[in-house]
């Protein structure tokens, strides 16, 4: 047939396959062509277009609705039919269930029938793909009578062995009576079909109580063993290894290691912490010491955070009390003290004074201490080019007497602090109780020192502050590599606080170099940690441990020879990757979030339970294939 004497006319109606809308000229061309009579198409049969994604039902399996259907495809496709088994398994258990109620009638078992029918064409098309979606599907319902063999309480004086046949035959049955018959019989001969299911389930179930978790707990072995082999070779799975040992190395602190992790900040500028400084765990400690001392890189990676965490102290220790401050304060309390005290000790006429001070001041000057201050005022003062002849005469000699008796109070701390005798003495409260009686004096007859006084002693309180911080980090700082001796900065920082001088800032400042110098002693000290040849042979122990071969075995004489050469093959298959995890360990260890996140990874679920839902869940899944091969051959 010639087409290209069809105009675009007849050729559309060709297309709609409506031939009554041809002209006679394109009927003519047609008939030339020994092309087939026209058909007239019925108004109740409506024309359309579709692809097999839009169609349904019988086009599925290759059977066109009313001659309209076009590119219909011929058979399923495999996606269709795993689609299919994993419906009728999800659907069986609600039609033998439906079955059970009503007896098959009321077009129940008609409907069952009709439903297996229509799955042949998928089973035909596709077997492997339907199989594995009846396997997919079956999934829930057997997950849903494995958690109530899970509520079934323990017979705990039956035999194991028994127990499980117990259990797995009771499942079996229960799973053989929720499959429906599919022979489209009612009544008492369903029931006896549903019973021959149930028996099949229960003598199938037994013998798989002692099996089924015998494979089931082979197969893990052998996936957990190749898994082993494998996750060194790739970067998510020595994330993965890496991970595991961590957690193991923690033990059963590793929640609490996992908790400072999370909540890990520098507590002082500059001074950033390892992993093993945050989490508090001994044995992670140890196990950083241990990482960072197995290549020349990772030792310099600790040596270089070590430094900037020396430097970072020191740095914070210096910035609380810098002597440009110290000076700041020394220089406002100086030039505020000349000119109170200036007003405070002008000349007065001491011979004014009522008897009750002059006899005061004659037993002043026979005190011991203040005596021996005024002597020892009398050349301070000449030191200076002044002439106190008689201290007690003047407020100017008395002024410089009560400097000679502070010199003499100071020197005695100092001699009490170098000697560790304490913080007082007999001597001292003797000079202590002199000062006082003096200054009660000078007071009276000069209100002006008093004030003056008070205000030198409220400008000086920051000046003790930053003095005993700034002699707190001279003594503690080596002037070679700025360490902080810790243990020297801890009982002296005590001594400084217990003096009552510094401010509560001052003190919180001080106690967080005290506290990062304390997590830097704990990694130094803490623990007893794995030795370098297992981090440095990560993807060994890995394997090992995943074949569950005991690590004190491959040291054996029975194993020697073998593990030579495993070992030899070992190295040239994981060398590598022993290498690289041993140094992303080490690396990792320099960062709080890094181990974290490993840790995190290296996670593994509760096997306790998971093993158990596995184990039913493979007795069940085994029982319903054989039930579905024996169902399949008793409905043929």
């Amino acid at each position: 047939m010639d087409l290209s004497k069809l105009s675009d006319a007849d050729l559309m109606a060709l297309k709609a396959n409506d031939l009554s809308k041809m002209s006679d000229e394109g009927l003519m061309a047609l008939k030339g062509g020994q092309s087939v009579a026209p058909q007239t198409q019925s108004a109740e049969m409506p024309v359309s277009e579709s692809n097999f994604a839009e169609t349904g039902g019988g086009a599925a399996v290759g059977r066109p609705m009313r001659n309209v259907r076009l590119n219909v495809q011929e058979t399923p496709r495999p996606l269709e039919s795993f689609m299919a088994g994993a419906t009728k398994s999800v659907i069986d258990p609600l039609l033998a269930g439906a079955q059970l109620v009503s007896g098959g009638r009321g077009g129940v078992s008609g409907a069952v029938q009709r439903l297996s029918q229509e799955a042949e064409e998928y089973s035909q098309a596709n077997p492997a793909s339907y199989m594995g979606g009846r396997i997919g599907g079956a999934v829930l319902p057997a997950a849903g009578i494995a958690r109530g063999i899970g509520s079934i309480p323990s017979f705990a004086r039956v035999n194991p062995y028994v127990q499980s046949a117990a259990v797995t035959g009771a499942a079996g049955a229960i799973q053989g009576g929720l499959t429906p018959v599919e022979t489209g019989e009612t009544g008492m001969p369903m029931y006896e079909d549903m019973g021959k299911n149930a028996a099949i389930g229960a003598a199938i179930g037994a013998p798989l109580g002692v099996a089924a978790p015998a494979i089931s707990a082979l197969g893990s072995k052998i996936v957990q063993t190749g898994r082993g082999f494998v996750e060194p070779l790739y970067e998510q799975g020595q994330q993965r290894i890496l991970g595991r040992f961590l957690r193991e190395t923690a033990g059963g602190e590793a929640n609490k290691a996992m908790r400072n992790l999370r909540a890990a900040q520098p507590l002082v500028e500059g001074s950033m912490p390892t992993a093993a400084e945050v989490a508090g765990v001994p044995s992670l400690a140890a196990l950083q010491r241990t990482a960072v001392g197995i290549s020349p890189a990772s030792t310099n990676l600790v040596a270089a955070r070590q430094q900037a965490q020396l430097e970072a102290r020191a740095n914070a220790l210096r910035n609380i009390a810098p002597e440009s401050r110290v000076s700041k304060y020394v220089d406002l309390r100086q030039r505020v003290a000349d000119d109170l005290y200036t007003d405070a000790i002008k000349p007065i006429d001491l011979g004014q004074i009522t008897p009750q001070l002059t006899k005061e001041i004659s037993s002043l000057t026979k005190t011991p201490a203040i005596k021996e201050a005024m002597s020892q005022a009398q050349v301070n003062a000449a030191n200076k080019g002044l002439d106190i002849a008689d201290p007690a005469g003047s407020m100017r000699g008395l002024h410089e007497t009560k400097m000679a008796l502070d010199g003499q109070i100071k020197t005695v701390k100092a001699r009490l602090e170098r000697d560790a005798a304490g913080a007082t003495s007999a001597e001292l409260d003797g000079l202590m109780a002199a000062k006082k009686r003096l200054l009660g004096f000078i007071e009276q007859i000069s209100p002006e020192y008093k004030t003056a006084r008070i205000t030198y002693e409220r400008l000086s309180k920051p000046v003790e502050q930053l003095e005993s911080i700034a002699k707190l980090a001279k003594k503690s700082i080596s002037p070679e590599n700025e360490k902080i001796f810790a243990s020297r900065f801890s009982n002296d920082l005590q001594k400084v606080i217990d003096e009552g001088k510094l401010s509560e800032r001052q003190i919180a400042r001080l106690n967080l170099i005290k506290e990062d110098l304390a997590r830097s002693k704990f990694v130094a000290e803490a623990g007893k940690g794995v030795g370098s040849d297992t981090v440095q042979k990560l993807a060994y122990s890995n394997i090992m441990q995943t074949a569950g071969i005991p690590t004190a075995l491959t040291g054996s004489a029975a194993t020697g020879v073998l593990g030579n050469v495993a070992s030899r093959t070992g190295d040239v298959l994981y060398g590598r990757a022993n290498k690289e995890m041993a140094q992303k360990l080490a690396e990792a260890l320099m960062s709080p979030e890094d181990t974290l996140r490993l840790m995190r990874v290296g996670r593994t679920p509760n096997t306790a339970i998971d093993a158990k839902t596995r184990n039913d869940l493979a007795r069940l899944l085994t029982i319903q294939g054989i039930q579905n091969t024996v169902q399949g051959a008793t409905n043929e």
